[in-house]
């Protein structure tokens, strides 16, 4: 069993998917420190707002790396599938909060929202 788990893990890595967690891995903490700098120009900073965003990062991190055991019991490839999906469109909710967070300070989002909806069109 644990041989399968390691075979699984190795062509995980194949897939590229560990690539989409490393970039989710650096778009929380583009989030969070956009986040912050924009509650800190809004002069609304709070320190349990900020822990409570730190803890929302790393339980979502540890759900992310959840479904990977969970993706191996998933028959043929429908779990690498909802790898895929869960990764990419939780990367989509963090990249929607970065740009919310730019919005706050005042730089024009127009063009990446315009990006994301063409995105959308295209599905």
């Amino acid at each position: 069993m644990y041989q399968q788990f390691w075979q699984f893990l190795v062509f995980l890595q194949g897939t590229g998917i560990f690539n989409v967690v490393a970039v989710l891995a650096v778009a929380m903490i583009f989030d969070f420190f956009s986040g912050m700098l924009a509650a800190t120009w809004t002069k609304t900073i709070s320190s349990r707002i900020g822990i409570n965003g730190i803890i929302r990062k790393l339980a979502s991190m540890f759900l992310l790396l959840f479904f990977i055991p969970v993706a191996f019991i998933l028959p043929a490839s429908t779990g690498v599938a909802m790898l895929w999906v869960f990764y990419l469109g939780y990367l989509w909710l963090e990249i929607e909060s970065i740009l919310e967070n730019y919005r706050k300070l005042g730089i024009d989002t127009t063009i990446f929202k315009k990006f994301l909806a063409e995105l959308k069109k295209r599905k």
